[in-house]
């Protein structure tokens, strides 16, 4: 419905400031009688505001335009209504014509102003039309300047403010203020949204460049790792700020070849910083433990390290276990116990860490720096844990015979009994490799294993016999039924798996080892000396081999073959208590008292918290008095 409004309003403008587009209809044909009538339709507001802006245009249903006459002649109630009646506006083939007019006078001239409903666009260019009669239409093309289209103020004061931050190289704030102008659906009509654009999508670029010119500097710099590692941190989160917070959520409005590229080379430092803080832990984890590379063995803390570590390397869970980035190490109870009391708890899980990263990067376990320390403290160590551990890194790198002849070299000293046993099922398991033993009859040997260690005694005596009937040149296999029998006392089926066993196998040290312990329990010190000259025979000159031998040779009264086996073992680890205290009972057995303080006295330097010395040293003095009386009562006989 067309409303009719009167109001008079007097109004002085300049229509250059007023006006930003308008154009001239003719309303009347020339005739004799008349002529000429032109009219100009202005773009304006409602009440003809002077200097309106897009927010002025905004307001209200409607989109006013002001009619002034060109010439000497005046618009009257009588033109209006006529006017307003016929003249439309068209765009995109739909006619729109004035709901409301209104008479003004301005600039002393009276004028006419319409307003259309904001049905068509002014966005688009659009015509009016003027039917002067049936046959003639006036008609003018009107184009509003963007300045006053819809959301045009704000959108490019944000626009301003973007490229000052922009100009600014404060590319952090104006790619979120210009992506403001980009994700507005209003904004795209502007002439500056694809600048706008541009300069966001350039912004969130040097925003990358600059966090990768972060990353390589701090690669370069030569500082401490602890120092590069906090850099890093700090720069991990501005990587994950950046793609999360500023770039992930424009990526669908920007959709841009360039912002995804820029995400995936984003998302490729991610593993890149990962790589140099694993590098830089690695080396801050270097540092830490580079005291084990220069410490003297006299150090009871590196002692205790060295040892904890040469029980770790050699558990089964890790040398057995294919994959090296999973290594388990199992300690004892009271070995970890002592880490944490004397507080290197720390420096022993560290080494662990280095090792591995050292088999993953250079494909082996130590670093040269440790193992030329520790050879050069042999001599203050209590177990040959240099060829321990080249033992184990041999084997890791599957040098199978170098790892063999590292094992054979470190039984020669090896007094420890736990790692005697471990080393000897490391070196069982070379010897399956070597001989190509069957594969199917070492994974039932392995269920054997998990059975028993599951409780289920009979279901893996039968595993492990299952894998002798496929596999019967399988020492260990033979070794392990024996021991079953062993631990409950069934002494004669044992013999005959260790015996087995030995037979298959000349070095089997444990074998031999537990033919002596039941040979011992038996009371038969003559096949004990049999089995071990056998296995000394058989180039198994170790210090077990030897101390055993000696035990063997005392209890059979061949004292000074006894001496020169505990004489032999000592010369392959003088650091061992027990084999003084053996020396010492055995010189004490022929009567070389002294010989027996000497060696006993020894024993009690190496361990003064132990008593069995002390107590042989009594024994000694008492049979040192004896022998004194007994001289004695000889010389009153006589």
């Amino acid at each position: 419905m067309r409303h009719f409004i009167i109001t008079i309003v007097s109004i002085f403008l300049l229509a250059c400031e007023v006006f930003s587009q308008s154009v001239t209809l003719k309303v009347r044909e020339k005739t004799i009688l008349r002529g000429e009538r032109y009219l100009t339709v202005k773009f304006s507001v409602e009440g003809a505001s002077e200097n309106f802006t897009d927010v002025d245009v905004a307001r209200g249903a409607y989109y006013y335009f002001v009619c002034l006459p060109e010439g000497d002649w005046a618009i009257d109630e009588e033109f209006a209504k006529e006017f307003t009646s016929k003249v439309l506006i068209q765009q995109d083939g739909n006619v729109y014509y004035p709901e409301v007019y209104d008479i003004l006078t301005i600039g002393g001239k009276v004028g006419l102003m319409m307003g259309f409903e904001k049905k068509f666009k002014i966005e688009k260019p659009f015509k009016i039309n003027y039917p002067i009669s049936e046959k003639v239409v006036s008609s003018g093309e009107m184009n509003i300047p963007e300045n006053l289209w819809e959301g045009y103020s704000k959108s490019f004061k944000t626009y301003q403010d973007g490229v000052k931050l922009y100009s600014d190289r404060n590319y952090q704030r104006s790619a979120d203020v210009l992506f403001s102008v980009v994700a507005d659906d209003m904004a795209k009509k502007f002439s500056f949204y694809k600048d706008a654009r541009e300069k966001c999508v350039k912004s969130l670029d040097n925003i990358l460049i600059e966090l990768v010119d972060k990353f390589n500097s701090i690669v370069s710099a030569t500082i401490e790792p602890e120092d590069k590692l906090k850099m890093y941190d700090s720069l991990k989160i501005q990587f994950q700020d950046y793609v999360n917070a500023v770039l992930t959520p424009k990526l669908n409005v920007l959709a841009d070849t360039l912002v995804f590229a820029m995400l995936s080379r984003a998302n490729s430092y991610f593993e890149k910083i990962e790589n140099e803080i694993s590098a830089e832990k690695y080396r801050l984890d270097v540092k830490n433990i580079s005291w084990l590379n220069t410490e003297s063995g006299l150090n009871f803390k590196y002692r205790l390290i060295i040892d904890a570590l040469a029980y770790a390397f050699t558990s089964e869970s890790f040398w057995d276990n294919p994959d090296t980035t999973k290594f388990e190490f199992v300690l004892p109870d009271t070995l970890l116990a002592n880490l944490k009391v004397f507080g290197v708890e720390k420096d022993y899980n560290i080494f662990q860490r280095v090792c591995i990263s050292n088999m993953k990067n250079k494909g082996t376990l130590f670093d040269e720096k440790f193992l030329v320390n520790l050879l050069n403290n042999s001599s203050y160590l209590p177990q040959p844990y240099y060829e321990i551990f080249l033992a184990i890194d041999n084997y890791i790198r599957k040098n199978y015979s170098e790892s063999r002849n590292y094992i054979i070299g470190a039984l020669k000293r090896l007094t420890d009994y736990e790692l005697i046993r471990r080393l000897e099922v490391l070196r069982s398991m070379i010897f399956v490799k070597q001989q190509n033993l069957s594969a199917e009859a070492v994974e039932l040997y392995r269920e054997g294993l998990r059975k028993l260690s599951s409780g289920d005694k009979t279901g893996g005596l039968d595993a492990f016999r299952r894998a002798i009937l496929l596999e019967p040149r399988f020492p260990l296999t033979n070794f392990t039924i024996g021991e079953i029998y062993f631990q409950e006392n069934d002494l004669y089926p044992a013999i005959i798996y260790f015996s087995k066993a030995v037979s298959l196998d000349s070095n089997f040290v444990l074998a031999y080892e537990r033919l002596f312990d039941i040979y011992r329990i038996q009371g038969n010190w003559a096949d004990a000396r049999t089995v071990l000259e056998t296995a000394l025979s058989g180039g198994n000159d170790f210090w077990i081999i030897r101390i055993l031998l000696a035990q063997a040779y005392n209890e059979l009264k061949l004292y000074d073959k006894a001496i020169e086996s505990l004489t032999k073992a000592i010369s392959y680890n003088p650091l061992n208590y027990e084999q003084y205290v053996y020396l010492g009972v055995v010189y004490s057995n022929v009567g070389r008292f002294e010989d027996a303080e000497r060696v006993l006295k020894k024993a009690a330097e190496i361990n003064p918290d132990r008593k069995e010395a002390y107590q042989e040293l009594k024994r000694v003095e008492e049979l040192k008095k004896q022998k004194k009386q007994d001289e004695k009562l000889k010389e009153k006989k006589k």
